[in-house]
């Protein structure tokens, strides 16, 4: 009896690198929450771009986001099309990546659509990738977070345009992060209930920081989470100076300021410990419009109310947003989610001096979720 094999190749699996005894667009799991992809961000003069394609092979999805901030607006693009049977092409709707050398550059591009904006970005990297330590989290037994990433510092060039200006990009800084695994907050909502939760299993997080920097003679990253009193939960973190040596982080200390009223920062300074015991001070102003990732369509951003990786048809579906954007407003977000619903601004553009009088940007990915009591919150 013959047997028909209904998955298919992609040109990957030409390559001897497989993990698992499927084709490379075939995950070795199951989940519908399993999911692959890049977030990428470009900073300028009052210019913060951001761009990301993101694989749900068991949604058969692949979806896609970009955004401008700037001017105390936020403009957003979402597009969406089915993965297979073209799972080998990293494009969706008017968004491409593409790998032009792999760890090295990057390109991202939007190409000309209904909304008032598009780019071409390179991104070459400034030093390695910064492969984060994996993450884990169970609810009532069930794993719903089983992610790893790797980030790394970059600089930009090209063209973007947004309401028909059009700036010329020339080694702005730039990031980006490829991260894959399960993402509960991703792909349709599934319920995990039960009558109890085990210590080890609610989530104490209560202050994030997770910050790329690059100033003359050095780039660096650091990541780390703390509890309501401030107790440091996890962090991670290396200094890359020019000359291609590394300096690992263990610690940081942080005093923030805020827009009154708001959890959102507005700039202050952050210490960071190496292995040997110095510390390395920066001060940090912020540097134009902030912006927020629910419009690129995390937790609930699309106009269905789903979240990435939500099958939405073969496509491409396209969608557009555009809404203020600013520190002293509080929880701005899409006018169609309502505002308790609103995650508000979590990605801020800043200047960064460090304490040589080194001058240079960073990109400060911060929020603060409940209480946290070291800034009142």
């Amino acid at each position: 009896m013959l047997r028909e094999v209904l998955v298919k190749l992609s040109v990957f699996d030409e390559y001897p690198f497989h993990q698992h005894p499927t084709p490379f667009n075939i995950p070795g799991t199951s989940d519908v929450h399993f999911n692959d992809g890049y977030f990428c961000a470009v900073i300028g003069p009052d210019w913060y771009v951001v761009s990301g394609i993101r694989l749900h092979p068991n949604m058969n999805v692949i979806d896609g986001f970009a955004g401008i901030a700037r001017g105390s607006e936020q403009r957003v693009l979402r597009t969406s099309r089915a993965l297979r049977p073209n799972a080998g092409e990293l494009a969706v709707g008017p968004l491409a990546i593409e790998v032009v050398e792999p760890m090295r550059k990057v390109l991202i591009r939007l190409a000309k659509n209904d909304g008032p904006f598009h780019f071409e970005l390179v991104l070459n990297a400034l030093a390695d990738p910064f492969l984060e330590a994996p993450y884990q989290f169970r609810k009532h037994g069930a794993l719903i977070h089983d992610m790893v990433r790797y980030t790394q510092v970059c600089s930009a060039s090209g063209t973007v345009t947004c309401d028909g200006e059009t700036a010329a990009v020339n080694n702005w800084m730039a990031i980006r992060d490829h991260s894959w695994g399960v993402r509960s907050g991703m792909g349709p909502p599934t319920k995990h209930g039960g009558v109890a939760r085990d210590e080890d299993e609610i989530d104490h997080r209560r202050f994030r920081i997770w910050c790329q920097l690059s100033v003359a003679g050095h780039s660096g990253f650091f990541n780390t989470h703390e509890d309501e009193n401030g107790k440091p939960l996890d962090f991670e973190g290396r200094l890359d100076r020019a000359d291609g040596s590394q300096l690992k982080l263990v610690a940081c200390k942080h005093r923030l300021r805020y827009a009154q009223g708001t959890r959102n920062v507005t700039g202050g300074e952050f210490s960071l410990c190496d292995v040997a015991g110095n510390w390395h001070d920066y001060r940090i102003e912020a540097a134009g419009t902030p912006a927020d990732v629910q419009g690129l369509g995390y937790y609930g951003g699309w106009h269905d109310g789903g979240s990435a990786g939500m099958y939405r048809g073969v496509g491409p579906v396209v969608e557009t947003d555009r809404y203020p954007s600013a520190a002293h407003l509080g929880k701005t977000g899409l006018l169609t989610v309502p505002e308790h619903k609103r995650l508000g601004p979590t990605e801020f553009p800043c200047f960064v001096t460090a304490a040589d009088g080194a001058r240079g940007t960073a990109h400060f990915e911060h929020h603060v979720f409940g209480a946290y009591k070291p800034y009142n919150f």
